[in-house]
């Protein structure tokens, strides 16, 4: 869940936005030029200026306020394309009064592909777009957010020349603080990257980190008890052999040996054997969509499940060193067993 928590988050915001410094207002002006400057820095992989606002958009008798984005290469910094369920994308490439909807608000609408509907703004012409798709990314933005193209917008808006923020999409996400550093410092706009946006995210995927593997702590004690627990039964069960190997002058050392060797053997079965069950678990578990609601989990709609060898490999690991320390006890114990009593106990 971290990592596909990690990735929605990459994939569902620009990596850098650019926006205008507090004291300059609330719109970028001279953006082309900035575009321009910023797709030449190493490192960007694509640039989209936008303009958003909002409006309302009626058809019929339904009304909803939307958040209208105006964009220019939005598909290339965000792939919006990917999420489309209905209808192209591109076409508000190709059409002066395009418009693509989230599906939850086109429900609310009650609109469909090709339909025709009304935008609202306030000191605006109303303007009639055209339904021209429809999204989902499984968030909340689908009830809310739609796109058309930036100029189109800017003369809805009566803001030509001017966008709202420029997002930046860049070959490596995490080196994208360091590129936002190198934006502001060549232009005069705020520049945000998506690991300062959410690091309130990050800080709690970490946070979630720190428990789990406290989690693994208790359960590797847990496990360690069981396995010493087992061993020691063991002995107790073998005390007359123990006796009669001790009455034969087997050396103590050789004693403990024999009972290391068999804590060894049973704990590479025990590996193998886990390792089959809980990969037959994980791979079943896998299979089982549980849905989760998407609003809260970031539109993670059902449970992901990703099996990694490092993880099989470390918990083997550590259950068979642990098998062979919790029998280093049993087996010191059998040695230290008095023959004659051990003979006549049983």
């Amino acid at each position: 869940m971290q990592e596909e928590l990690l990735e929605i988050t990459i994939e569902n915001t620009p990596h850098i936005v650019i926006s205008p410094q507090s004291e300059d207002g609330d719109e970028l002006h001279l953006y082309k030029y900035l575009t321009s400057v910023i797709s030449e820095k190493e490192g960007v992989l694509a640039v989209s200026p936008y303009l958003s606002g909002q409006a309302a958009l009626k058809y019929k008798d339904n009304t909803e306020g939307v958040l209208i984005k105006g964009i220019e290469a939005e598909d290339h910094v965000m792939h919006v394309s990917e999420d489309i369920v209905s209808g192209s994308f591109t076409m508000l490439a190709l059409t002066g009064h395009g418009i693509v909807l989230g599906d939850k608000l086109a429900d609310n609408l009650e609109v469909g592909l090709g339909d025709n509907v009304e935008a609202i703004y306030p000191g605006s012409n109303k303007r009639v777009f055209k339904v021209v798709g429809i999204i989902n990314t499984g968030t909340p933005i689908d009830e809310s957010v739609t796109y058309a193209r930036l100029g189109t917008l800017q003369e809805l808006f009566r803001k030509n020349g001017v966008v709202t923020s420029i997002g930046v999409r860049v070959f490596d996400p995490y080196q994208a603080e360091a590129i936002a550093a190198s934006i502001e410092t060549d232009t005069s706009a705020d520049a945000v990257s998506w690991l300062e946006a959410n690091s309130e995210i990050l800080e709690l995927l970490n946070t979630q980190r720190v428990f789990i593997w406290i989690f693994y702590a208790l359960i590797y004690v847990i496990a360690g008890f069981g396995i010493a627990n087992t061993l020691v039964t063991v002995v107790m069960d073998k005390k007359k052999e123990i006796g009669m190997l001790m009455a034969m002058e087997v050396s103590r050392r050789s004693i403990t040996s024999i009972f290391l060797i068999e804590s060894a053997v049973l704990g590479a079965f025990g590996v193998i054997a886990g390792c089959i069950i809980g990969y037959i678990a994980s791979v079943s578990i896998g299979a089982y969509q549980l849905e989760l609601p998407s609003e809260m989990y970031l539109g993670l709609e059902t449970m992901p499940i990703t099996i990694l060898a490092s993880n099989f490999f470390y918990a083997a690991t550590f259950a068979f060193i642990l098998n062979v320390l919790a029998g280093v006890y049993p087996a010191r114990r059998a040695s230290r067993l008095d023959s004659v009593e051990s003979i006549e106990g049983d």
